[in-house]
């Protein structure tokens, strides 16, 4: 064992991405290697390559994060409108391959905390955002998960063992374990803040949201305590829905009311009716102008703002966790801290994780 290791210096090893000319020996390694095999990796992804002095060592892959997941979600604390926001601020590890070769100690975890060092970068560069977490999960009837922990990821808990097909889950019977590793050093308050954290990333086009009736429901009774702050001649708009249309588009990231107004002029039909928009005389849902709500945040206090829609938000998150606690036959275990990087007599790193085939989890 002494000579296997003195073949690698792990301060030498290096993590790189795939070149595109590199696509069809790193997918045939892993078809051929991997437990799981491969069809593709889910969404975006991004292919590495570990090596030690030109000679490929082990092969990384990440993909889009899983849809559902209730311990992550939890962790996170995120209520649903802002879980389908942010989700692209997580990447799986949904492939994690050593190369048939000698075996030497603490390797896998070395070239997991190599890939973690660049991944965010990495991804901004490939997709046009960093990351603020990543998640992996691992069938622990083949692998202990030992270098993740030594690479310092979180354990969570245990899936329910049900994987999405087409648009139903279907039940495989195997739980695995949930691991996370921050990319971000308040990683659950960027994911979870009811006001875009500075830090979060803003798309070059702010996306659109999608809010159950229940949802939009919660949301006009909770706004519409707050006083009427307008007014009474030339209102067109009631306040209440004015405000929900604000709100659902600062949770989506608009910034300003121009961003704010853009946001709007793109709501179907289906969310202008849900937030109680104004309809003309042929039956028409209006959408409020950019001038509109400009006017109305000039005039409304911002702690009003605040308070309702983090009250909302936590409502949300409460309903999601309790409906994914009683739908769920097991109870998460509460998030391990990570042992130090294991040096010494560990035991041997057991380092392939399982994958999201379907993308989604819960």
């Amino acid at each position: 064992m002494k000579d296997a290791e003195a073949v690698i210096e792990l301060s030498r090893v290096r993590v790189r991405l795939m070149v595109p000319e590199e696509r069809p020996v790193w997918d045939a390694l892993m078809r051929e290697h991997h437990y799981l095999g491969l069809n593709a990796l889910v969404g975006r992804s991004l292919r590495y390559v570990a090596q030690y002095e030109g000679r490929w060592l082990a092969l990384l892959g990440w993909a889009s994060a899983a849809l559902k997941c209730a311990p992550r979600d939890a962790w996170i604390g995120w209520s649903a409108p802002l879980q389908w926001q942010r989700l692209r601020l997580i990447a799986n590890n949904s492939r994690f391959l050593l190369l048939p070769g000698p075996r030497v100690k603490n390797l896998a975890s070395r070239i997991l905390g190599l890939n973690l060092a660049r991944l965010s970068e990495d991804w901004q560069r490939v997709h046009g955002h960093p990351l603020v977490l990543a998640e992996t999960f691992i069938d622990p009837g083949r692998f202990a998960g030992t270098c993740y922990r030594a690479a310092n990821w979180l354990e969570l808990g245990a899936t329910r063992g049900f994987a999405k097909s087409n648009r139903t889950y279907v039940e495989h019977g195997v739980a695995k374990r949930i691991w996370l590793f921050p990319l971000h050093p308040k990683a659950p308050q960027v994911l979870s803040g009811a006001w875009p954290h500075p830090d979060l990333p803003h798309p070059d086009r702010t996306p659109m949201m999608t809010l159950s009736d229940a949802q939009a429901h919660a949301l006009l009774t909770r706004i519409g305590r707050i006083e009427e702050v307008r007014a009474r001649r030339g209102r067109r708009h009631s306040q209440r829905s004015l405000l929900a249309c604000i709100l659902c588009a600062v949770v989506s990231g608009a910034k300003g009311s121009t961003e704010i107004g853009e946001w709007i002029e793109r709501m179907t039909p289906a969310m202008l009716r849900q937030l109680r928009c104004r309809r003309n005389a042929t039956g028409q849902y209006e959408r409020p102008s950019e001038s509109t709500v400009r006017r109305l945040l000039q005039k409304m206090p911002i702690e009003s703002l605040e308070s309702e829609l983090g009250g909302w938000l936590q409502t949300q998150a409460a309903a999601q966790a309790a409906e994914a606690k009683k739908n769920s036959p097991r109870s998460p275990s509460t998030a391990k801290p990570c042992a130090a990087p294991m040096t010494g007599r560990s035991p041997r790193e057991n380092c392939s994780p399982s994958s999201i085939e379907t993308a989604e989890w819960s």
